[in-house]
């Protein structure tokens, strides 16, 4: 039952949710960060890409906190 609701509570998320939820970013862009480690290698299925939302998350919340001390002027 454990393995089953954590699948449930923790869905994997398509490249394009990812996408949007990183701020309706690119392809490339995601592919760049994938580069960087800053978002972890996607789980494929049938040549698609695919994260779980916690990883998803938590990569996202990272980067925003490791930018937070970034001046962009």
């Amino acid at each position: 039952a454990f393995v089953m609701s954590s699948f449930i509570d923790d869905p994997l998320l398509p490249q394009r949710q990812v996408k949007k939820m990183w701020g309706d970013t690119s392809d490339m862009t995601l592919w760049r960060h994938r580069q960087r480690g800053i978002l972890p290698d996607p789980i494929k299925i049938n040549g698609r890409n695919y994260w779980r939302r916690s990883v998803a998350e938590q990569a996202l919340a990272r980067a925003m906190s490791d930018s937070e001390g970034v001046n962009h002027a």
